[in-house]
């Protein structure tokens, strides 16, 4: 009897205003970053790579939902410090998670 073989779920890609393309891959930064998420600078476009986001799978949900806004404002706004983006993600995630009740559903 032979097994089924699953289709590797493809990772999310998007691209910014500027059209380069990222992929989100979920998988725990480097520990010399101390970061739970991160983002490619995008120039690494300009040599044949791919910028990726990455996001711990480790976190709890609030913290998902913050560093994705997080790390996905870092790749459309590249030019803005962190503190910056910092400020501009925690407002959002604390609108999105406390006053719309928006939760992950896990599949």
């Amino acid at each position: 009897m032979s097994k089924k073989r699953r289709k590797r779920k493809q990772n999310f890609k998007f691209k910014t205003a500027k059209g380069v393309e990222y992929e989100v891959v979920f998988r725990k930064p480097d520990r010399r970053f101390r970061a739970v998420g991160l983002c490619s600078d995008p120039s690494v476009s300009e040599q044949g790579q791919v910028p990726r986001v990455q996001i711990s799978p480790y976190l709890t949900k609030q913290t998902e939902l913050n560093t994705s806004i997080h790390e996905f404002a870092h790749a459309f706004f590249w030019d803005k410090s962190e503190t910056e983006v910092a400020k501009f993600a925690n407002a959002l995630s604390r609108f999105l998670y406390t006053e719309c009740g928006w939760r992950k559903i896990e599949k």
